[in-house]
């Protein structure tokens, strides 16, 4: 076999390689990565925090109402009981009385709106657990699918390895370092082919002579412009 076709068997090798690792390594750095979860655990703790505060305010709500019926039906039973007897004494009661009928009233209202606060809170919280439940499930089917595409990635990145070195094998010293330079400085191409008498990596023409010599030569034949090694198709 030509040095020429072992330099495009060994480009082609390289390429596919190439394009493996890269995948390989996209795909590795998804492996793990709960980053997208992240919005949804904290939706989930926000709408927690918000129905224990609730939660919090309803028992401190149905505390003071003990506390200001407690202290309505002592202040009634002193009104109506009989043991006040001064008159001016009666009407501070009264009034005493009604004021705290009013902030009961109040207090009650309070209770009765967060009631409705706690019901829209849990509901909340019972969805944004609904929705992390559900994005947790979809994203443990995409790491399962990840994990199967790494192992099989690594496996062809293996075999591509393996089937390299069988054919740089075969490649003299001086031609491969030739090859390893080229195709570090021409991001990755060393080996184009030749398309309506141009190369492929440069675009660049050429000359008949430059034509015969791709399709004759036992030697790798180089772009004059870009250094790449030329064949024929």
């Amino acid at each position: 076999m030509k040095k020429t076709e072992l330099l495009r068997e060994l480009q082609d090798l390289d390429s596919a390689l190439d394009r493996a690792r890269e995948s390989l390594e996209e795909k590795a750095a998804r492996c793990g990565d709960d980053s997208e979860l992240v919005p949804f655990r904290e939706a989930l703790e926000s709408a927690r925090r918000q129905l224990h505060t609730l939660q919090v305010k309803g028992k401190e709500l149905d505390h003071q109402l003990e506390t200001e019926t407690v202290k309505r039906k002592a202040e009634e039973k002193k009104l109506y009981g009989g043991s006040v007897k001064s008159p001016k004494e009666l009407a501070s009661l009264a009034r005493e009385v009604e004021l705290q009928k009013e902030q009961i009233g109040e207090l009650e209202t309070q209770a009765l709106l967060n009631m409705d606060a706690l019901e829209g809170a849990s509901a909340a919280q019972q969805g944004a657990q609904r929705s992390l439940a559900e994005k947790e499930q979809a994203w443990k089917a995409e790491q399962a699918t990840l994990e199967a595409e790494c192992a099989s990635l690594n496996a062809e990145v293996e075999r591509l390895a393996a089937a390299r070195n069988r054919v740089a094998g075969q490649i003299d010293p001086a031609t491969l370092r030739n090859y390893d330079m080229i195709r570090r400085t021409r991001g990755g191409l060393a080996v184009v082919p030749i398309e309506q008498r141009a190369c492929k990596g440069c675009r660049i023409s050429l000359s008949s002579s430059e034509v015969q010599r791709a399709r004759t030569s036992p030697e790798p034949i180089s772009c004059q412009s870009c250094g790449r090694i030329l064949y024929l198709p």
